[in-house]
């Protein structure tokens, strides 16, 4: 947490660049392609900056995880961790 916030008048502020979203496209399909690993996107059902459909584009088993959004890692860490106990 110490990394990832700055308090600023009594308040507290992500420490982010916002620069960092000007990067460019991830070039995820290239990204898959190039890996040689088993690969499980995923996303909060109320996640309102993917969907499924735009998920399942790129040739990777999608899940969603029921009632949460876009930051499902932070909203139930438990949830995003049962992911990867098919990988064990």
């Amino acid at each position: 947490m110490d990394a990832g916030l700055r308090a600023e008048g009594g308040r507290w502020r992500l420490a982010m660049d916002p620069g960092a979203f000007a990067v460019g496209d991830p070039a995820l399909p290239a990204l898959l392609a190039a890996t040689d690993v088993p690969v499980l996107l995923a996303r909060g059902e109320h996640d309102p900056m993917v969907t499924d459909a735009q998920l399942a584009e790129l040739g990777a088993p999608v899940v969603t995880l029921p009632g949460l959004g876009h930051n499902a890692h932070v909203e139930d860490p438990q949830a995003v961790l049962a992911l990867a106990d098919a990988y064990r």
